[in-house]
């Protein structure tokens, strides 16, 4: 991170301290979270990175001595992940952070320019050739030079590709070690700035806006939701029939371990964004046996809010929430009754992994507050006779969690959310 900071320092240096009309280049990165173009500003330096950016654009905005002659973004993703999904996260990532540039800045679109290509093949091969080690690194880097993206059969179709190679080196080895090691760093938006030094009084950019105001906001040109960025170089097709990644918005589940209690549950979860969802749950166990006074009837519902952290991709990795909650419930066993209600709260802590292509399981545990009251009776020659009222107020574990969950709602098809 210090490096590249050193490389803003240097261009500040050079723009503003030389005469000469030459020009001067540089590029910062700002980094993404797998599988999202959400921007955002807790990952790694990306918040200190862009403040700097934009400081350095209003500075070159007002000066009259120094201009402005493009900014170019450029999206990326790295291999993991199907081709399609890469060309459209890539270009999200692109949209993003020209949406935070417009949004700080008053730079002309005429001297914008976006390329989102998906993965940055190149960068990725430079990285393998200067680390220190990389298991089988000649092998790696025939196939990045040398191995077309896709290979076709003489009707047509795809018979292999640059990252069949890869995953099948070595048994996946290579493959794995890149993912673990390098992967990262490509899933990134890289911000160039050229400038010239001279002396432009009649070419004054127009000044920056520091923050966005309602005028400006609903003025200033909007993000193309679909088509061409401004100034942007058409992104690399791939196959038009390659399905992509599934990005669910929507997950249903259903407890295992209530299940098995024969008390079925039901959950719905609606992923919010990147880091917020709302899941609300259920359970029903309604079982009677009159002629024995036996009762095993109770139903629970519980909403809930949750914040995911340590993610690896949608719908995998840790959450924390908030819940609350209200429970009905009669319970006898051939003896003395319980009947009546209970309320709860707290807070739970979760983690949900990936078993195939809409499958997870998620597995979590909830500890909180609960109040309940409740009337007791007795089973008496077919009539249930009012023993006494009682109130009880417990603080521990009052979710236990192993569910199976089924993704839905894949947002990267047409007619899916926007």
């Amino acid at each position: 991170m210090k490096f590249r900071n050193i490389y803003v320092l240097f261009l500040i240096l050079l723009c503003g301290g030389s005469v000469k009309a030459r020009p001067v280049a540089d590029s910062v990165q700002v980094y993404f979270r797998h599988g999202y173009s959400t921007l955002d500003l807790s990952l790694h330096d990306n918040r200190r990175t862009l403040d700097e950016l934009v400081e350095r654009l209003q500075a070159l905005s007002s000066d009259t001595t120094k201009k402005l002659l493009s900014v170019s973004i450029e999206g990326n993703a790295s291999p993991d992940g199907l081709h399609g999904a890469n060309l459209r996260l890539s270009r999200k990532r692109a949209q993003n952070v020209l949406t935070y540039i417009r949004t700080r800045t008053a730079i002309p679109d005429s001297l914008i320019t976006v390329r989102a290509d998906g993965v940055d093949w190149r960068t990725l091969a430079a990285m393998v050739e200067t680390a220190p080690f990389v298991p089988a690194r000649e092998e790696v880097l025939d196939i990045l030079r040398n191995i077309p993206l896709w290979i076709y059969d003489g009707q047509g179709r795809i018979v292999d590709g640059r990252k069949k190679r890869l995953m099948d080196l070595k048994g996946g080895a290579a493959y794995r070690f890149l993912k673990e090691r390098f992967f990262p760093q490509l899933r990134n938006s890289r911000i160039g700035v050229v400038c010239t030094v001279d002396s432009l009084p009649q070419e004054k950019l127009p000044p920056v806006v520091p923050a966005v105001s309602p005028a400006v906001a609903f003025a200033r040109k909007p993000v193309p939701a679909s088509g061409p960025l401004p100034g942007s170089v058409p992104a690399a097709s791939g196959p038009e029939a390659e399905e992509r990644e599934p990005l669910q918005r929507l997950a249903l589940k259903t407890n295992l371990l209530y299940d098995a209690i024969l008390m079925p549950s039901l959950e719905v979860e609606y992923r919010i964004d990147d880091r917020w969802s709302v899941n609300l749950e259920g359970e029903v166990a309604w079982w009677s046996e009159n002629s024995k006074h036996k009762y095993y009837q109770i139903a629970t519902i519980s909403p809930e809010a949750r914040y995911w952290f340590g993610t690896k991709k949608p719908w995998h990795g840790h959450y924390i929430g908030a819940f609350a909650g209200g429970s009905w419930y009669d319970l006898e066993n051939g003896g003395r009754g319980y009947q009546g209600e209970a309320v709860m709260a707290g807070l739970s802590y979760g983690y949900m992994f990936p078993i195939g292509r809409r499958l997870s399981l998620e597995a979590g545990i909830g500890i909180g507050y609960l109040h309940t009251e409740y009337e007791e009776y007795l089973p008496v020659d077919g009539h249930y006779v009012y023993q006494q009222t009682s109130r009880t107020n417990y603080f521990g574990p009052v979710k236990l969690k192993f569910a199976l969950v089924w993704r839905l709602w894949n947002v990267n098809k047409k007619g899916g959310a926007r």
